[in-house]
């Protein structure tokens, strides 16, 4: 919701002795010495892309954070996975901030969406994207579904000897962008990360991409041959069955982007970049595998290590629940098929599901997940990125690591001004349930007032800051060699903080803080809309920092 006036303001000059640069551990050795980073809570690394990195939420139960900014991100994914996975962080605990967004395209990570602002101030970040922009959705939707079932797609794959049909026109399309377009595209959308404020002076960052794992067997066993998943059409149509050409053309076009992202960090962001190569992990489980039958093709394995991609299904077997009296369970009439689609096509890589909003809601997962990894594909994914932690040595500090030596602090300067730390913080109220209506904007300052950190609002998707709420408190990073934990308290109307361990409240005597804006807080359920609340007021903590 739109916010209609000012919530509550808890502006916290928060005065914290900075101490000299005499005294303040160098903070790239702070990086490198075990002792110092055993100190930091979490490691902070970051997950942007479209829906190959969100994952398509199907039901509450595996959505991962509520739905945010209609992203459809899910437990499932890989993000997510990592952190649930504690065996790889050795001496921290998990930062994740995953930004991703099923929908997006390149030009959403560090531009449009902006997912490089909500992604803190991260030592690593992992990007998936450019399917969208390849047009992979389309191609699944013309080439196999038919998700209109009005509409002639024209002939079959196979038999489209002058390519004037649907499918054949769509993966066309997808060659000449990959071909002419997309590593200049990849390549900005990498400057443009590098160049963010928020990793731009972290010399330990590292970009990895992810590329997108090829749909069928590469064995192109025959058998295959006569399968086909289309809705039923109305009007005449030639079956489009999963003929070996149609099976190859889908692989090589996504082996043509995973080389060309490959070759791309190689010759360009050897330095800064990485590719990981989690295609092969799904070898023996992709679609159409030597040996597999037609019921495997359609998830009918309830522990996800049969084909590790979602097929399509329809909303009662994702729901678990009987279909309607008099319904096939397995299969749709034409018309009834209109009315579900309702023109808005097959999975979440379409421009119909929009950027980030549209059709992007959990009660759709039924038919935005297709083509998108399961549970398996995202654990698979995830044990290739961890492979390519390990190579890198990362996180730094894992348990059983030789400390490496101090160098004198005096020999670099910090990363601010030493002295007084202030920081701003406005809080906000807004009409949900207690357990998720607070947030935070928060922008910090040196001693000189330089800001070395701030919160990003995007109008759009979070105007009105961070989530601040009991079990989902915000870690804010700045330049300071710690996160600064915030949660806000509804029991008591005060704000906690925690920086490195030393916990002070915005009630404590050094800190001023206004009323609510409305007095009572929110008003909810006006006529014209909601009225989140603010609380106007300035605050001043003060903590100390040292070696």
């Amino acid at each position: 919701m739109a916010p209609s006036r000012l919530s509550r303001f808890v502006s916290a000059s928060c005065l914290a002795t900075l101490a000299s640069a005499s005294i303040l551990p160098d903070l790239h050795s702070l990086k490198a010495s075990k002792t110092r980073l055993a100190k930091r809570d979490a490691w902070p690394y970051g997950v942007i892309g479209d829906s190959w990195g969100s994952g398509v939420s199907y039901n509450d139960d595996v959505l991962y954070d509520g739905n945010k900014d209609n992203c459809l991100r899910t437990k499932e994914s890989h993000g997510p996975q990592m952190e649930a996975d504690t065996s790889w962080l050795g001496d921290f605990t998990s930062g994740l901030r995953d930004a991703a967004c099923s929908g997006s395209q390149l030009v959403d990570l560090a531009k449009g969406q902006y997912q490089m602002g909500k992604v803190g101030q991260p030592d690593l970040i992992v990007m998936t994207s450019g399917g969208n922009n390849a047009g992979f959705g389309h191609i699944v939707d013309v080439c196999i579904y038919h998700s209109d079932p009005t509409h002639n797609y024209g002939p079959a794959y196979k038999d489209d000897t002058d390519g004037t049909g649907d499918c054949a026109v769509a993966l066309n399309q997808a060659t000449n962008y990959i071909q002419n377009t997309m590593q200049q595209d990849l390549i900005n959308t990498i400057n443009d990360i590098l160049a963010d404020p928020n990793v731009s002076n972290n010399p330990d960052f590292l970009l990895y991409l992810t590329g997108y794992a090829q749909f069928f067997g590469t064995d192109y066993d025959p058998w295959c041959n006569n399968e086909a998943w289309n809705i039923n059409s109305l009007v005449f149509a030639p079956t489009p069955y999963l003929s070996v050409e149609l099976r190859t053309a889908f692989n090589d076009r996504v082996s043509a982007v995973n080389t060309l992202y490959k070759n791309t960090v190689a010759s360009n962001f050897a330095d800064k970049a990485r590719y990981v190569d989690s295609d092969s992990a799904f070898s023996g489980h992709r679609f159409c595998e030597p040996g597999a039958t037609h019921s495997d093709q359609l998830n009918t394995d309830t522990n996800f290590d049969g084909v590790y991609l979602w097929n399509l299904n329809w909303p009662w077997q994702v729901a678990n629940v009987d279909p309607p009296a008099g319904q096939d369970p397995n299969n749709v009439t034409a018309q009834e098929a209109e009315d579900l689609f309702n023109g808005q096509g097959v999975t979440a890589w379409t421009g119909g599901s929009g950027s980030g909003g549209g059709g992007n809601d959990p009660s759709n997962g039924w038919r935005l997940r297709p083509f998108h990894p399961r549970t398996s594909g995202y654990t698979a994914i995830k044990n290739a990125i961890l492979g390519q932690l390990k190579t890198d040595g990362l996180p730094k500090a894992e348990s059983g690591s030789t400390p490496t030596p101090t160098p004198n602090p005096s020999s670099t300067s910090p990363a601010f001004a030493p002295g007084t730390c202030s920081f701003h913080l406005d809080e906000w109220q807004s009409c949900l349930d207690d357990s998720k209506n607070l947030y935070a904007q928060i922008k910090m300052f040196d001693n000189d007032k330089n800001v070395i950190g701030q919160t990003v609002v995007d109008p759009a998707t979070n105007p009105l800051g961070d989530p601040i709420n009991v079990g989902d408190s915000l870690n804010f990073q700045s330049k300071l060699p710690f996160a600064l934990q915030v949660t806000g308290e509804h029991e008591g109307d005060y704000v906690q903080f925690n920086y490195n361990g030393l916990n002070f409240k915005s009630t404590d005597s050094q800190c001023s803080v206004g009323g609510w804006d409305p007095r009572d807080g929110p008003v909810c359920g006006l006529r014209f809309g909601d009225q989140n609340a603010v609380s106007l007021g300035f605050f001043l903590g003060v903590w100390t920092l040292g070696g």
